[in-house]
């Protein structure tokens, strides 16, 4: 490829680019029940990529599912490609097990939850949802972030991080985040998923 054909590949990736990270039509954003977790649906951003890059963008599944079998968990890696631009994304979703015979009884549907998380995180490293997400984010008023969206955070919207509870997918509140912190316990739990036996460990 020559200097020119990289010119004009940059060019079209940037226009392709402005149109990703443009705001996603008002109401996308979705609320839980409390109002205190603000999310957008993979499908947004999946009609947003065929919209606007078409036939430039592929979304690829890395290695197989990693399962967690303690943590009742399984993990999805897959990278997004906009034109010569690639993009990793990693997912998590929690899987159910079988009592008496302690097998997996939904493992697919966990995978494919899996991977739209991961999907879902590969888009936001190419910032798209920025706009739309910021109002609900700390790093929304970050002024390097540089980002214009004119709207005041929700008073009913605790600010969250990008991090996800590790069992049941909720984005952590920057309180939650702290609280692993102190009670040194790695693996990303909100509240009310946290086991009893890592408390009592560190009690």
């Amino acid at each position: 490829m020559n200097l020119q054909e990289m010119k004009d590949m940059q060019e079209i990736y940037n226009e392709i680019k402005d149109e990703l990270t443009a705001p996603f039509p008002k109401g996308t954003v979705q609320l839980n029940e409390s109002k205190d977790i603000a999310s957008i649906p993979v499908q947004a951003y999946i009609k947003r990529l065929e919209k606007v890059a078409g036939v430039f963008w592929s979304w690829k599944l890395v290695g197989d599912p990693v399962i967690y079998e303690k943590e009742s968990q399984v993990q999805v890696k897959g990278v997004l490609k906009i034109l010569g631009a690639e993009r990793e994304g990693i997912g998590f979703a929690n899987f159910q097990v079988y009592e008496d015979t302690l097998k997996i009884k939904n493992l697919k549907n966990a995978v494919l939850s899996a991977e739209s998380d991961a999907l879902r995180k590969a888009c936001d490293k190419f910032q798209m949802g920025w706009k739309d997400l910021a109002p609900y984010r700390k790093w929304g008023d970050n002024p390097a972030v540089n980002l214009s969206t004119h709207q005041e955070r929700p008073q009913n919207v605790q600010d969250v991080s990008p991090e996800k509870c590790a069992k049941c997918s909720k984005y952590l509140t920057q309180e939650e985040l702290q609280f692993l912190n102190d009670h040194q316990i790695k693996i990303k739990y909100c509240k009310n998923d946290i086991p009893p036996h890592l408390l009592k460990k560190r009690s």
